[in-house]
């Protein structure tokens, strides 16, 4: 069920203890923000996976996450 959540002066929001509960969130667990269009999505990361993403090379990282900000790299790959 959507909530609706407001931003703080420093631009934090709370994540509502229902999210929070059901996806086992708690105070250090990592979360990846991604821009989609008008929306911002919000992923539980596992130390496996982040782990992962270190060992990633930039090239498929473009091609993962591909986003206008990436176009900076076309230079260097």
């Amino acid at each position: 069920m959507p909530e609706l959540v407001s931003v703080g002066e420093k631009g934090q929001i709370v994540i509502p203890k229902q999210f929070r509960e059901e996806l086992h969130i708690e105070k250090g667990t990592k979360l990846l923000i991604a821009e989609e269009g008008e929306k911002l999505i919000l992923k539980k990361v596992d130390i496996a996976e982040d782990m992962l993403w270190m060992l990633v090379g930039e090239e498929t990282l473009k091609k993962t996450w591909d986003n206008p900000y990436d176009k900076q790299w076309d230079d260097f790959l």
